[in-house]
């Protein structure tokens, strides 16, 4: 919440529509797999921890509450030991169309929080569109998270989710 009790992801009046883009990072990957088994894959635990995070770590799923106001808690571990756990809350869920959330650090790292919105869009029988757009609350902590690699992050992510679906 903001000073003025509003929230810092909601949308900009229209006339400051570039606000929005101003504040956020939205990426798209075809995943070869039908949109219901891509879905399912983002909200069962049990799939979750297998592709989740980039290449080399691997990810331990520590709660899945998949509901809207339920909670996941999510542990990547890089190679070297070092934990980045996140937690989120889920703001919006449409199967098998759209999840939203609101995520953030689940540790004392400086907060980072999020508004996720993941849409899968079906792309022919076997092959699924999908979007992940963050929405930070100012500019500025968007460019830290891409600082902070979040775009390649994200993009062996994808690929590992690929791979994932591709051996089931």
């Amino acid at each position: 919440m903001t000073s003025d009790g509003s929230s810092p992801f909601a949308a900009a009046p229209a006339r400051s529509s570039h606000r929005i883009e101003e504040r956020s990072i939205r990426l798209q990957c075809l995943i070869h797999a039908p949109r219901d088994l891509v879905f399912l894959a983002w909200t069962d635990p049990v799939h979750v921890a297998r592709w989740w995070g980039p290449h080399g770590f691997r990810s331990v799923v520590r709660q899945m509450d998949v509901a809207v106001g339920g909670q996941f808690r999510i542990c990547m571990i890089a190679p070297d030991g070092t934990e980045y756990p996140i937690k989120a809350t889920y703001q919006d869920i449409v199967e098998p169309e759209r999840l939203v959330y609101i995520d953030d650090w689940d540790d004392d790292r400086p907060s980072q929080q999020s508004r996720v919105t993941v849409t899968f869009e079906a792309a022919g029988p076997e092959q699924t569109l999908l979007t992940v757009e963050m929405l930070f609350a100012t500019q500025a902590e968007r460019e830290a998270a891409q600082a902070q690699h979040i775009i390649p992050g994200w993009g062996e992510t994808f690929e590992r989710l690929d791979a994932y679906l591709a051996q089931r």
